[in-house]
């Protein structure tokens, strides 16, 4: 049995960041599996066994001890994300740092193999941030399905002030 390479831990400033888990699901209907890659830390695959014609986002960042949300975005478009990451400020840099060997990513996204690197990096994180236990999750969802997601990825991290 491999043994993941958590906690990663990133510092700017007197801010450190330490990245605890990160846990991924899918629906097993449109999509069949969504894995870390054997042998790596940040490399996954999933596998699309249906058409996804068009698809949205919802990212929520809260607190994990209380579960309180400190922020929401909600049927962000994906197909547009897709299309264009520069159109969106907050998510373009971090979509672009995901996709693996190019754009494979189109909509709508074929049945097939494809690979995501979910590697954290400090532009994820705004330049100001409580210190705590943190969940960030991203489930992506295909309107009119019975499923409440079709995959979906959840970082847990926390953020200490270094003195």
């Amino acid at each position: 049995m491999e043994k993941d390479k958590l906690p990663v831990i990133l510092q700017s400033g007197r801010t450190k960041f330490i990245f605890d888990s990160l846990e991924t699901n899918c629906d097993h209907d449109y999509v069949e599996y969504f894995r870390k890659v054997p042998n790596t830390t940040f490399l996954f695959t999933f596998r699309v066994m249906k058409t996804i014609p068009t698809f949205n986002i919802d990212i929520v960042l809260s607190v994990l001890k209380t579960n309180r949300v400190l922020y929401k975005a909600e049927d962000i478009k994906g197909c547009d994300l897709v299309k264009n990451p520069r159109m969106f400020k907050n998510f373009g840099r971090s979509f672009t740092h995901l996709v693996v060997n190019g754009s494979y990513f189109k909509c709508p996204i074929e049945p097939r193999i494809y690979y995501l690197q979910n590697e954290p990096l400090m532009s994820m994180f705004p330049s100001v941030h409580l210190a705590g236990h943190f969940q960030l999750s991203m489930r992506l969802k295909i309107p009119n399905s019975y499923q409440p997601f079709v995959m979906e990825s959840t970082w847990k991290y926390k953020i200490s002030r270094v003195k």
